[in-house]
C-alpha cells in the first residue's frame, strides 16, 4: 500500500483517488453485495412437505425444509468435511469406539430454553428408536449415549467404528437435536409445530399451499465461513415462505410473475428459453453436478422380478444415455453406479455394466421362461423426472417384449413401497450420501441385502475403515455384486438446477441440490 501511496503522492492524485473512492462507495451498484437484514424471500418448491418431525422420514423434501429448523451436531461443507453445528467440537478415542462431543454453550431452543447434554442423549435415543426413525438401523453400534454434564456428551460402541460421524451428518433426515418437553405435548410426535435451535422457527404450515418459517431472534451457532451445511447461519431474511410448486409451467410463470423469488427446481427444458430470454429480465440459473441419483428397484423377491436373467435381461434391454437424456434433457450424466462421477471413492471399475443389446435382452427373457405376465412399474408424477424415466424404461422393456404396465401413484405412497419394499419395479431417486457405505444401505429396498450377506459385511467394514485405498476396494467389491444380482439399474446423477431473481444475493446452490436460506438477503 505504501508504494500505491507514493506514486500517487508523485503524481499529485491523492485527493482525486480518495474523492473517487469515496464516491465509488456511496454510488448504488458498489455496496450491492453488501448483507442486508429483514424482508421475506418466497421460495418454490417441487413438492409439498410430508411430515414436520425431522426423525420419521426420508423424503427430501422434509429435509429440505427442517435443516433450516432443526440442527444436528455435525454437517457436510462443500469439500465433504465433517464440520460441527450444534457441537463445538468433538474427538474419539484411539480406536473409534468412543466418541466425545462438547455442545455450544447458550444454544436454545426455539422455546426458550438451552439445550443440554440431556438433549442430545434424548434426541440420539430417539433416531436410534426403530418405531421412529427409519435409519435406527445404521446406530446398531451405540451401545450408550451419556449426558457427562451439562455440555459434554459421549458416545459408546460395541465396536470400533471411524464412519459414526458420517451418520451424524446424514442429509436427509436431519439428525436434529430435539426438546424432550415438546415432543410430549404433541403425542410423542410433531405433527404441525415442530420445535429445534435453527435460525428459523417453523411458524405455519398450509398443505399443498405453502411453509412458513421466521426468524429466531435468539439463535446462535457455528461461526467461520459458510460450506456447505457448515459454517455460521445467519438469518438475514425476516420470513421463508415455501410454496409447493409441481407443475413445470406453473413454476416458471410464478417466477416470471416474481411471486416466488427462488425456484429450487429448474425444468431443464426451459434451460434454452432462459438462454435466449430470461437471463435478459435479471434471472440467474444456477447449475451445479449433484451427488444425487436416479434408479429403478427390482423387487428380488417378488414375482417375475425375482428371476435373475429377467433383471439381467432389463439391463440389456435399456439404454443409460437414452433415460438420462429423456428425464433429465441433457443436465445430467449417466452413471450405472451409486457413487458419483468426480468422487474420491469411485474408481474406472464403477463405468462397469450391461452393454445395451436388445437382442441380448431377448434371448436372456426367453432363458428366464418369461411369458408376457404383466410387471408393475411404481412412478410418480410429483417428482416429474420419476415419471419421465419410467415412462422411457417401461418403452425400452416393451420394445424386447416385456409387459411393463405403469402405476402412477401419490409421492407419500411411492415413499412408503419403497422404504418397505413393497414393489416389482420401482422408480424412484434419492438424495446424496456422502459417504458410499450409507449409499449402498439402499439396497436393503430391494431385499438384497437380506439375500447377499457379503453385501452387509462390505457396508460394515467401509465404515470402520478411513483408508482410501481399502475403501475402493470395499466398494468396487459392492458394485460387482449389483452388477452381477442387478437389484437395480442405477440411471444418472443429475444436475442442481435453481433460479433467483438478480435482487436475491448470497444464495449458492450446493451440491447436495438443498436449498439453504440463511446467509441470504435481499437487495430491493
Amino acid at each position: 500500500m505504501s508504494g500505491i501511496c507514493f506514486m500517487l503522492k508523485k503524481a499529485g492524485l491523492v485527493f482525486t483517488a480518495m474523492a473517487l473512492l469515496l464516491a465509488l462507495s456511496l454510488a448504488p451498484g458498489f455496496a450491492a453485495d453488501k448483507p442486508k437484514f429483514g424482508g421475506g424471500i418466497t421460495v418454490g418448491l417441487n413438492t409439498d412437505l410430508t411430515a414436520v418431525d425431522p426423525h420419521t422420514s426420508v423424503a427430501v423434501v422434509n429435509a429440505i425444509v427442517l435443516h433450516h429448523v432443526f440442527e444436528p451436531l455435525l454437517a457436510y461443507g462443500e469439500k465433504l468435511e465433517l464440520m460441527p453445528v450444534a457441537c463445538e467440537s468433538w474427538e474419539a478415542n484411539k480406536d473409534c469406539s468412543v466418541y466425545t462431543f462438547h455442545l455450544r454453550k447458550g444454544k436454545l431452543f426455539h422455546n426458550g430454553r438451552e439445550m443440554v447434554a440431556e438433549d442430545v442423549k434424548f434426541s440420539l435415543e430417539r433416531v436410534m428408536d426403530p418405531k421412529v426413525s427409519p435409519r435406527a438401523k445404521h446406530f446398531s453400534s451405540v451401545t450408550a449415549v451419556e449426558a457427562k454434564d451439562k455440555y459434554t456428551v459421549v458416545v459408546k460402541l460395541n465396536k470400533p467404528f471411524a464412519g459414526f460421524p458420517h451418520l451424524l451428518a446424514y442429509i436427509n433426515p436431519v439428525i436434529a437435536m430435539v426438546p424432550k418437553e415438546e415432543l410430549a405435548k404433541q403425542g410423542g410426535i410433531f405433527k404441525d409445530h415442530p420445535i429445534g435451535t435453527g435460525p428459523y422457527m417453523f411458524a405455519e404450515w398450509k398443505p399443498d399451499r405453502y411453509i412458513l418459517l421466521k426468524k429466531f431472534d435468539k439463535y446462535t451457532g457455528p461461526t467461520g465461513a459458510r460450506s456447505g451445511l457448515g459454517g455460521e447461519r445467519i438469518a438475514y431474511l425476516d420470513t421463508i415462505k415455501l410454496v409447493p410448486l409441481p407443475e413445470e409451467s406453473v413454476s416458471i410463470m410464478a417466477l416470471l410473475n416474481k411471486e416466488i423469488d427462488l425456484l429450487q427446481y429448474f425444468p431443464p427444458k426451459y434451460v434454452e428459453k432462459y438462454n435466449k430470454d430470461y437471463a435478459k429480465k435479471g434471472l440467474k440459473l444456477n447449475e451445479v453436478p449433484g451427488l444425487s441419483w436416479y434408479q429403478v428397484y427390482f423387487g428380488v423377491g417378488k414375482p417375475v422380478t425375482n428371476n435373475l436373467k429377467f433383471r439381467q435381461a432389463c439391463a440389456y434391454a435399456i439404454d443409460l444415455d437414452k433415460v438420462t437424456q429423456a428425464a433429465y434433457l441433457g443436465h445430467a450424466r449417466s452413471n450405472p453406479s451409486v457413487i458419483a462421477r468426480g468422487s474420491v471413492y469411485r474408481t474406472d471399475y464403477h463405468d462397469t455394466w450391461y452393454k445395451y443389446d436388445p437382442a441380448k435382452a431377448k434371448a436372456l427373457l426367453k432363458e428366464a421362461g418369461y411369458k408376457g405376465e404383466p410387471v408393475v412399474l411404481d412412478t410418480t408424477k410429483k417428482y416429474i423426472a420419476m415419471f419421465r424415466q419410467a415412462v422411457a424404461v417401461q418403452a425400452a422393456l416393451q420394445a424386447v417384449g416385456v409387459n411393463v404396465k405403469l402405476n402412477v401413484v401419490e409421492w407419500p405412497v411411492l415413499l412408503k413401497k419403497c422404504v418397505k419394499g413393497d414393489f416389482q419395479m420401482l422408480s424412484y431417486g434419492a438424495g446424496g450420501a456422502p459417504n458410499p457405505a450409507l449409499a449402498y444401505a439402499y439396497l436393503k429396498r430391494s431385499g438384497l441385502e437380506d439375500t447377499v450377506p457379503r453385501l452387509k459385511e462390505i457396508k460394515e467394514a467401509a465404515l470402520m475403515t478411513a483408508d482410501l485405498g481399502q475403501l475402493q476396494k470395499l466398494y468396487e467389491e459392492a458394485h460387482r455384486i449389483t452388477y452381477e444380482q442387478v437389484p437395480w439399474i442405477q440411471l444418472y446423477n443429475y444436475n442442481y438446477l435453481q433460479a433467483h431473481w438478480n435482487y436475491v444475493k448470497g444464495y449458492k446452490t450446493i451440491n447436495t441440490g438443498f436449498p439453504i436460506l440463511w446467509g441470504v438477503w435481499l437487495d430491493k
